[in-house]
């Protein structure tokens, strides 16, 4: 019976929701990274002769969580893949030819999606074991049963002793698993042995071994090259980077400059909608504007919602650079919508931090060379 995993931490973060789109028709299966930009799927999750063979569009999400606004998906810049799974095109797969030297249903139904950026180095990434036999496995995936949440089971399983699969009868599986891991191992400590065809069987990646280990081994070419993470988020969004050169963060509501620094900016790491600016239309007599300036020195921005505090810096530290609204917050909590946004003092960089997250106030506090100033103003959430 499957239990409900954890999207937020390692090994779930890893696993992939992703939605394969041929015209107006999606098709939604799961995924696992194996690599800093490497995504184990099955063909049958990005491929579909019936539909017109590779998928329009394809969007991968890692940490996904159904009820979140807006998440951050991925679109691969190479798929390598089967297109001859399903040789009678009828949607039926079977597990395999029963031959020991070739390979036919399941046995091929895998792929390798290559991402431009090096998503692994924030989510992880799963280990492959290439000589599973049998033993305890468990699956992870976002089946439609559960609603798409990130789902896990285990039970012992077995590769077939001829075909090159995995026999996952004794695992729960849904619509929504296909392309999920099968694994051993657990914590941090994962490999994948297979990659989940059908409710019967899974491709084992046993035979798999030449062809995944050049791809994987050249795919690191891709990064940084195209496709940058596309964010789907409402017109009030603020986003945040985080500058690796100085050890600060910036914040933007513009989508442009958003994907300016993201395309250009190898410094900057995305680290996605921090929360929301202020909707004019829900309490337009709380609404103030946030400023913006920039120290030249340093080349970090600083924010504020005082004009008092925005006119003694621009007058007195020649440094700093107006450079105008930023976007709008609000001057006091409005019942039902609104987040508080903190505000630290970094006395190691003479910077400021902002965040609208309870937890992330907290764990900030340990830190020495943080101080916590209070609560800035308050904005809407992401």
């Amino acid at each position: 019976m499957s239990t409900e995993a954890n999207d937020d931490s390692f090994p779930g973060q890893a696993v992939a929701y992703i939605v394969s789109t041929w015209g107006r028709q999606s098709y939604v299966s799961s995924g696992v990274l194996v690599g800093r930009n490497d995504v184990l799927t099955a063909s049958h999750a990005i491929y579909a002769a019936e539909l017109g063979g590779l998928a329009d569009e394809i969007k991968i999400y890692f940490s996904y969580d159904p009820d979140e606004s807006n998440p951050t998906y991925y679109t691969p810049a190479n798929q390598s893949y089967y297109d001859d799974f399903d040789p009678d095109n009828d949607g039926l797969i079977y597990s395999g030819d029963n031959r020991a030297f070739s390979l036919g249903g399941a046995e091929r139904d895998i792929a390798l999606l290559s991402l431009s950026e090096a998503v692994g180095d924030t989510y992880g990434w799963f280990g492959i074991n290439y000589s599973f036999t049998s033993g305890t496995v468990g699956v992870l995936g976002f089946p439609g049963a559960y609603n798409n949440n990130l789902t896990y089971d285990s039970a012992f399983a077995s590769k077939d002793l001829i075909d090159n699969y995995v026999d996952t009868r004794n695992l729960e599986i849904n619509s929504g698993n296909s392309g999920g891991p099968i694994f051993t191992g657990s914590g941090d400590n994962v490999s994948v042995v297979g990659v989940v065809s059908t409710s019967a069987a899974a491709a084992s990646v046993t035979a798999h071994e030449a062809w995944l280990t050049s791809t994987m081994a050249s795919n690191d070419s891709y990064i940084e090259t195209a496709n940058p993470p596309v964010i789907d988020a409402s017109a009030n969004a603020i986003f945040r980077f985080f500058n690796t050169l100085t050890g600060t963060h910036f914040y933007t509501g513009d989508t442009t400059e958003r994907d300016t620094i993201i395309a250009a900016a190898s410094s900057m790491s995305y680290e996605g909608v921090a929360f929301a600016a202020a909707d004019a239309a829900t309490n337009p007599s709380s609404l103030i504007n946030i400023y913006r300036l920039y120290n030249t020195s340093t080349g970090t921005h600083f924010y504020t919602a005082s004009e008092d505090e925005r006119a003694h810096v621009t007058n007195n530290l020649p440094d700093f650079i107006y450079e105008g609204i930023a976007y709008q917050g609000y001057a006091s909590e409005v019942s039902g919508t609104s987040v508080a946004l903190y505000r630290f003092y970094n006395s190691s960089t003479g910077t400021h931090f902002y965040t609208a997250s309870e937890s992330e106030r907290d764990s900030i506090q340990t830190v020495g060379s943080l101080t916590y100033e209070g609560i800035a103003y308050y904005v809407d959430t992401a």
